[in-house]
């Protein structure tokens, strides 16, 4: 959709503490990723446009499949920050997401 009023999703702009300038895709690879930390935590007043920073890793996409998977996960991001506890998760071949697992 273009035009005057035409809903663009956002994605950050800012890159998490610790990762380097250019922030890629790993091929869109599905599978688990374990033992990371949450550095940054990203939302916008979008529906279901919420991102987590992962260390080492750069930024992810959440889940936008249905609004209380997108908040669980979010409450779930946010707490691996403050905590720095081990946050494991699964990520589709989408990019996002879809999995979180806290240690």
């Amino acid at each position: 959709m273009t035009g005057i009023g035409a809903a663009q999703e956002s994605a950050p702009t800012r890159v998490p503490p610790g990762q380097a300038a250019a922030i890629t895709a790993d091929g869109g690879v599905t599978g688990w990723l374990g033992d990371k930390r949450v550095s940054a935590l990203w939302s916008i007043n979008q529906t279901r446009n919420s991102w987590v920073g992962i260390a080492g890793v750069g930024w992810k996409k959440l889940s936008n499949v249905s609004d209380s998977a997108i908040v669980a996960m979010t409450i779930l991001g946010s707490n691996a920050k403050q905590t720095q506890t081990r946050f494991d998760y699964r990520e589709e071949a989408d990019g996002m997401i879809h999995e979180i697992y806290l240690w």
